[in-house]
């Protein structure tokens, strides 16, 4: 068999064969249609997630509010809105006003701030800011400028248009009350200047503008929270500024931290009011309450003048209300109060002189100058003096001749009478006590040392003394006599004369004291034993006021009555005496043990 012939599963050769083989043609499926379809489907998917993200977008934005700035200070669009330092908002379009007198800003709020815009809302350009009264808007040097707001009151309702302020207010709080002064002179105030009562900041200045017939100047105020109840009728403004004076000398303040705009409220039950005439300098102080108000007359004004004081034996006791001529211009008449605590020392037979000036006398005695203080000899001044033989009470309104000069006699009067603020219930005299300091010498490690203990001793009206066992019974180891010094004399004391009462001593004084050196002594029928606390006054100096222990800041102990909370008492009180404020009786002495306050009791 041929081995070359073909076998029965090939084709025999064909005659294309023997030229070559042609390419097979493979059929492939169209997929052009489907490829454009997948890119329509991923468009449109892409057009959809825009939509979604764009209304997102739109819901998460709040409203647009406009702003009127009469300077935009470089505000661009793009800026931010912040409140307490949180961006809110963002300046879309800053435009010139249509008559160019202003800039007009529009901020898109984010739907969470859409709460600032409402009434009340105040809104600045945050800025660089150096004055006298405040340092702010350092941030801005490097950074963009932005606007803030501070939010009006919660329940204002909702507004799109707002007049923005030319610097940043300095009170935070969102309900205040815009009130309009009109000034002589505006001093140099400045917008963003503070409003001050009693040294407290209640509001600031918002604007400052020459009135339209330029005779004054017009100042706009905004006081804050509880500070609007000072827009009522009586109240009064002025501008403190330094002002020296042979009255007084004040505002010195301001050198430093700026000019501002006092206030001194009028009646609390005054009706309210927006406009006001302000003063030109510091009212003269009003009559204080419980305060005695006297008229005094004399042909010649000598030296008085309104602001100077009144003074007893040196001491300031009133001050000089106003000066002028009387209804028939025959005299001078000037208004004077003294203050509540020191009004009985006026009487109806006082007598009231100038203390102005320098005194010479050229005579057979020499050469005499005399003046009552420098302050007087600047300023001027009234002194007053009450006879021993006292007079009824003066009243309200009481007239006085006020002469140039005292005469002698008037200068040695020395009457006893105790001042309003020395009396304690039911018109009972406070307590005068003396200052005691006991000393020793006690033998300690083998040598001797000088010991002491001081407080505060109490006569009584049977001779005796009454104060801390600690200084009446200082030591049981002394070697030698115990002094205690009181009043200015030296006074040996003599165990047997002592009796211990728990923590406090009595000590029966038989010492005869000088007649200069005696003072008033305690009724033993005002000493009580009290049952539990109450409330107290303590009393130990005469020139300081009685300090008031609440009944409930004290603890019952067994004789004593610890106080519970600190009062800012110091061991210089060790001795006090503590008077019952119901009845002004004594019911014990206030004693430091171990650097602790604590109330002694009276017993038997």
């Amino acid at each position: 068999m041929n081995s070359n012939a073909p076998s029965p599963d090939q084709s025999p050769p064909t005659a294309a064969g023997t030229l070559g083989s042609f390419p097979t043609a493979v059929v492939v499926p169209a997929t052009g249609s489907r490829l454009a379809t997948r890119l329509w489907w991923l468009v449109l998917l892409s057009l959809i997630v825009a939509a979604v993200l764009v209304a997102s977008s739109m819901k998460s934005r709040g409203p647009v509010i406009v702003i009127q700035f009469t300077e935009g200070h470089g505000l661009k669009p793009g800026d931010v809105l912040r409140y307490r330092g949180i961006a809110v908002g963002e300046v879309s379009e800053v435009l010139l006003k249509p008559d160019l007198n202003g800039v007009v800003v529009k901020v898109q709020l984010e739907l969470k701030a859409a709460h600032v815009a409402r009434k009340g809302s105040q809104f600045w350009i945050e800025r660089p800011r150096v004055s006298m009264a405040r340092v702010s808007g350092l941030e801005t040097v490097l950074g963009a400028k932005f606007v803030s707001v501070l939010p009006g009151p919660v329940d204002g309702p909702n507004i799109a248009e707002f007049v923005g302020s030319e610097t940043a207010p300095t009170m935070s709080e969102p309900e205040f009350v815009e009130v309009m002064i009109r000034f002589h002179e505006g001093h140099g105030l400045q917008i963003g200047d503070p409003v001050r009562h009693r040294g407290i900041a209640v509001g600031e200045v918002t604007a400052v503008d020459l009135n339209h017939d330029l005779t004054a100047v017009s100042v706009r105020v905004r006081l804050s929270g509880e500070s609007h109840h000072l827009a009522r009728e009586g109240t009064q403004f002025w501008v403190e500024r330094p002002r020296l004076s042979m009255v007084e000398v004040r505002g010195l303040d301001t050198l430093v931290g700026g000019r501002y705009v006092a206030v001194m409220p009028g009646p609390s039950e005054a009706p309210l009011r927006q406009e006001f005439d302000g003063l030109e300098i510091a009212p003269v102080a009003e009559l204080p309450s419980g305060a005695l108000e006297v008229v005094l007359y004399a042909p010649q004004r000598w030296g008085i003048d309104a602001g100077v004081p009144v003074t007893y034996r040196g001491l300031k006791v009133g001050q000089v209300l106003s000066v002028g001529l009387s209804s028939d211009g025959t005299s001078i008449e000037a208004r004077a109060f003294i203050e509540s605590r020191y009004r009985l020392l006026v009487r109806q037979n006082s007598v009231f002189w100038s203390t102005s000036g320098i005194d010479v006398n050229v005579g057979f005695k020499g050469f005499q100058l005399s003046a009552d203080t420098l302050a007087t000899i600047a300023q001027g001044g009234v002194a007053f003096a009450t006879p021993v033989e006292l007079g009824a009470a003066a009243n309200t309104g009481q007239r006085f001749a006020f002469v140039k000069s005292p005469q002698e006699e008037w200068l040695t009067w020395q009457p006893r009478i105790a001042s309003v603020e020395a009396r304690m219930p039911n018109n009972g005299l406070r307590p005068a006590l003396q200052r005691g300091v006991a000393r020793w010498e006690e033998k300690s490690f083998g040598f001797r040392r000088q010991r002491e203990r001081s407080g505060w001793l109490l006569l009584l009206a049977n001779g005796h003394l009454l104060g801390p066992a600690d200084v009446l019974i200082p030591s049981e180891n002394a070697l030698n006599a115990i002094t205690l010094e009181l009043a200015g004399e030296k006074i040996t004391l003599d165990a047997d004369q002592c009796k211990r009462l728990g923590s406090l001593a009595t000590y029966r004084l038989e010492q005869v004291l000088p007649d200069d050196k005696k003072w008033s002594s305690w009724p033993t029928k005002r000493l009580r034993q009290a049952a539990e606390p109450e409330d107290c006054l303590i009393v130990a100096d005469t020139q300081n006021e009685s300090l008031p222990i609440a009944g409930s800041s004290l603890i019952a102990k067994e004789s004593a009555w610890e106080l519970r909370l600190p009062t800012g008492l110091s061991p210089a009180w060790h001795g006090a005496a503590v008077v019952a404020s119901k009845d002004g009786q004594l019911v014990g002495l206030l004693l430091f043990e171990n650097g602790k306050a604590q109330v002694a009791l009276i017993r038997d």
